[in-house]
């Protein structure tokens, strides 16, 4: 649930806000449709509410051809809720309430290419998305998001990690072989060789889910089978169209508009 307003209130502050936008998210889910809507097949594991919440977040879901037969409805757990206040720069302040999202338990495995796991589920998850990714000879992707959220020592066991610069240090020496920080508009990094890649210019109007939907992009090249740097241009593209646009879900790109971008801004970016 999203309120625009001039600027963030202070602690103890009321700021009279603009208007209001109530749009399907969740780190999980977002990664999902930003992968989908660039044309790989996506299976979904976690678990909704019961409520009406669950049901919109699901039916979301389903809406872009994810595949939610994995996704387990908790009865009498409302579903997981974000408040996210955002200012005319862009900029937010979130509160999530995790609910169902909290229950989420192990995947199977499935035959999948490459799997993602954010930092908002429980350890069982954690652990289960890596088990079945090796089960599946699948890459393993962990965005350790909330920072807190996630044991460090499990962080290190995944093949790749995409952070930003407070995750990185507080992830120092607990992290894989293969990392991608985020730096907002300066762009990405790849990590340990410091290859810098540049943002692609946007004019930013909220930047909440940009960093879901770059990591969506990331796992569906990957699963498509782009190498890494490539797929971090990729996603850098897809990140700029997002946050042009208003919510997290709504604001994700499609294929076609990710080739037309990259293509206006001089990047070799190809998809299959």
């Amino acid at each position: 649930m999203i309120g625009y307003a001039p600027r963030l209130p202070r602690p103890g502050e009321t700021v009279l806000g603009e208007r209001f936008l109530l749009a399907p998210g969740g780190k999980g889910a977002n990664v999902a449709v930003a992968a989908a809507r660039l044309g790989v097949g996506v299976r979904f594991f976690g678990a909704r509410g019961d409520d009406w919440f669950g049901e919109f977040a699901g039916g979301a879901l389903a809406a872009e051809g994810v595949d939610v037969s994995s996704l387990r409805v908790v009865p009498g757990v409302h579903n997981g809720i974000a408040l996210i206040a955002v200012d005319a720069q862009g900029e937010n302040q979130i509160v999530t309430l995790p609910g169902a999202n909290g229950l989420a338990g192990a995947p199977d495995a499935c035959g999948a290419g490459v799997w993602f796991c954010p930092g908002e589920v429980p350890r069982a998850a954690h652990e289960g998305t890596l088990a079945a990714a090796r089960e599946d000879g699948a890459t393993a992707i962990v965005n350790p998001s909330p920072a807190n959220g996630i044991d460090p020592e499990l962080v290190a066991r995944f093949d790749i990690a995409i952070v930003n610069e407070t995750e990185l240090h507080m992830f120092a020496g607990h992290l894989p072989a293969r990392v991608v920080l985020t730096r907002g508009a300066a762009g990405a990094v790849l990590l340990p060789k410091g290859t810098e890649l540049p943002a692609v210019a946007a004019q930013a109007v909220d930047t909440t889910g940009a960093g879901d939907a770059f990591a969506g992009a990331v796992c569906a090249a990957i699963a498509a089978g782009v190498p890494l740097e490539q797929a971090v241009q990729l996603a850098l593209v897809s990140a700029a169209i997002s946050v042009e646009r208003e919510g997290c879900q709504p604001s994700y790109a499609r294929r076609d508009e990710v080739v037309a971008r990259a293509a206006a801004a001089a990047i070799d970016v190809r998809l299959p």
